[in-house]
């Protein structure tokens, strides 16, 4: 990437002239020139020296915004050639979340594995929303989750199936031979939550919302999923879970829901950068999902 930038985002980033010079190998006296000949190229100053360090103006924010763009098309033209002329990847990372990591995800894992046996995989546990910036910043390779907004620039999404977020009951709740339940149901009933999952809980707040409920009483959050319903097997309380999951709660002796009206349905699937659309693996990988679907 272009030298001036490099100088422009380590100033930006460490708002420290010193610090800023070792990221990027110069002098603090060079550093500062290259500053001041990118304020000459725009004509305004970059920015302003305070006794926090060095602050970004307004036309430095601007910048800054197109700054990181170029930079992050560069690191993904870098790695979409070096996989397109080594046909292979070192490490590859996968974030799923709570409608894949029980099992989609390990299954998809393990096959790659057998496929691509020089590459080392890492299979995390997360939601689509704090994802997302991972994605963009390299630190993973491929998210499956929630069609939660549009991909950004630099993101692709493939859809794999529509997922219903429902509630879940331990076997000997009464709720567990109700039938198809209506709103009015959920009243005052105590929830365990996936604590990552901040818009399923949005989600259910907004459902009780809606149906005039008073809000919904969130007694635990937790994680992982799998300690949520240990919890409602044995107890009165409920769990907001993806419907997929409904033969592995069944088999810890939970129940799922059947809701008049769905507390939220959304698309899902994979999540991948643009620039690793070309990569051998991330091609198997795209192929291999809609079939891992029970």
């Amino acid at each position: 990437m272009e030298r001036n930038l490099k100088v422009f985002l380590a100033v930006a980033r460490s708002g420290n002239l010193t610090s800023a010079a070792e990221m990027v190998g110069l002098t603090q006296p060079a550093l500062t020139k290259t500053i001041r000949r990118l304020e000459g190229d725009f004509g305004a100053k970059l920015f302003e020296r305070t006794a926090r360090g060095m602050v970004l103006t307004s036309v430095g924010e601007t910048l800054f915004n197109y700054a990181q763009t170029i930079e992050l098309k560069y690191q993904q033209a870098h790695e979409e050639i070096e996989a397109v002329r080594s046909g292979m990847v070192k490490e590859f990372k996968i974030s799923a979340g709570p409608a894949y990591h029980a099992t989609i995800a390990p299954d998809l894992t393990k096959q790659l594995s057998i496929e691509f046996p020089e590459t080392n995989f890492i299979l995390s546990v997360d939601v689509a929303v704090t994802s997302t910036t991972k994605l963009l910043d390299g630190e993973i390779d491929l998210m499956l989750g929630a069609f939660y907004k549009s991909p950004p620039d630099g993101l692709e999404t493939l859809e794999i199936f529509k997922a219903e977020i429902t509630p879940y009951c331990g076997v000997e709740n009464s709720l567990a031979a109700a039938g198809i339940l209506a709103p009015d149901m959920l009243r005052n009933r105590q929830w365990i939550v996936y604590k990552r999952d901040e818009l399923a809980i949005q989600k259910l707040e907004e459902y009780y919302a809606e149906h005039l409920l008073p809000p919904p009483r969130i007694v635990m959050r937790v994680d992982p999923l799998s300690s949520a319903f240990r919890i409602v097997a044995t107890s009165d309380m409920l769990v907001l879970a993806p419907a997929y999951l409904e033969i592995i709660a069944g088999a810890s002796n939970l129940c799922r829901l059947k809701m008049e009206i769905p507390i939220w349905k959304f698309p899902s699937g994979a999540w991948y950068r643009q620039a690793s659309r070309h990569y051998p693996i991330m091609r198997r990988a795209l192929e291999l999902l809609p079939n891992l679907i029970d």
